[in-house]
């Protein structure tokens, strides 16, 4: 293998890829990056076997080959080097040398044999969708899956593409978030007997088309041939992720249908109101009580070791007055998703169901379990 190309490249795509590599397994290439050239380019991988991530980055090819180094060497080694030309020369001692107008450095390589082959998208199955909708879309949903692997089936976004309709829902027992979105351009499903492509993908894998999609133009994703992982393809970048199996929660049963206590409140008010609360409230297991009256809310957080804390803020009440209790940080992560200048919050009794919607975006709602109030 011989080659040249630019450090800025290198550099992004190693910092990337790092993300995807783990050194505490049993096998020990899974710490590595795979370095292969492909048809002009530079092919980098790596992967957990949860997740995995294919990058091309243009170079000069003079001679072809393929090899596998350290992630975490190699990609602190390039991101110290200056901006410029870097020249790549595998050795028959499986050296591979890396040259710059004033570094040279040798790494040691391990045969790429053991390496595990990521998987391509089926084409058969793939679709486009919108870039700037999928990132909005996921933004507000992906962050209520669950973070532990007790139910693994909580750590996944329920992800459905009909025709002219996307639907995302994450839960973690406490809260739920669902995206349902109409379509304004409709999607070209192949191959789909039921009108429907139906995918529980990992939350985490969706975090990550976040971040890789910044640069992006379009997205493209879909199963593979085997049906057990999905590819997100973004331009030069291929992200490949397991998909989960199992029943994902009826999310439809815990939306109220009615409501006896409806607010309205400035989102920028609201939020800052919160935080003030917060001080106390996170220590006192993240509990801050609201009490809704007829033009205002009240929240009061009580941490014994700390002291006492009540903020007021302005809200137009439809219905009943109402004292309930939510864990903060979970309205926190939901007014952090919002962009309108109006939340409103939809309430019934003390422990039911809160439903909560930024009034410039009916497409995504938000339900919070309460907390059972301590007198």
């Amino acid at each position: 293998m011989k080659l040249s190309l630019l450090q800025e490249n290198l550099n992004v795509a190693l910092q990337n890829l790092s993300r995807f590599t783990t050194a505490k397994s049993q096998l020990p290439i899974l710490g590595n990056i795979l370095l292969a050239t492909d048809q002009g380019r530079l092919k980098l991988s790596a992967t957990n076997l949860e997740l995995g991530l294919n990058c091309w980055i243009g170079a000069k090819i003079s001679k072809e080959g393929t090899t596998t180094l350290p992630a975490r060497e190699i990609a602190e080694y390039v991101s110290y080097l200056p901006p410029g030309k870097i020249d790549l020369q595998l050795d028959d001692k499986n050296l591979l040398h890396l040259t710059s107008p004033k570094s040279q450095s040798s790494f040691t390589t391990i045969p790429p044999a053991d390496f595990p082959v990521l998987p391509s998208i089926n084409p058969k199955t793939s679709l486009e969708i919108d870039l700037s909708l999928i990132q909005n879309a996921i933004s507000q949903v992906a962050f209520a899956a669950a973070t532990d692997d007790s139910r693994p089936v909580l750590t996944a976004v329920l992800s459905r593409f009909t025709l002219n309709e996307l639907i995302l829902a994450a839960t973690d027992g406490f809260r739920l978030s669902l995206k349902n979105l109409k379509l304004v351009n409709p999607l070209e499903l192949k191959g789909v007997a039921d009108g429907a492509l139906t995918y529980l993908i990992p939350a985490r894998a969706l975090s990550e088309v976040i971040k890789l999609s910044r640069s992006a133009k379009k997205i493209t994703l879909g199963p593979t041939t085997d049906d057990h992982q999905i590819v997100f393809v973004l331009d030069d970048l291929e992200l490949v992720s397991r998909l989960l199996e199992g029943d994902f929660p009826d999310y439809q049963r815990i939306i109220p249908e009615s409501h006896t206590t409806k607010i309205f409140l400035d989102r920028e008010e609201f939020t800052q109101s919160l935080k003030i609360a917060s001080v106390f409230a996170r220590e006192s297991a993240n509990v801050v009580r609201f009490k809704i009256k007829k033009s205002s809310l009240e929240l009061s957080a009580n941490a014994p070791q700390i002291g006492q804390n009540q903020v007021t803020l302005d809200s137009r009440l439809e219905g009943e007055p109402l004292e309930i209790a939510f864990n903060y940080k979970f309205v926190s992560d939901f007014l952090s998703v919002c962009q309108g200048k109006e939340i409103a919050i939809e309430l019934n009794e003390a422990l039911t169901p809160g439903f909560f919607q930024d009034t410039s975006d009916p497409s995504f709602t938000h339900i919070i379990m309460p907390v059972r109030l301590q007198d």
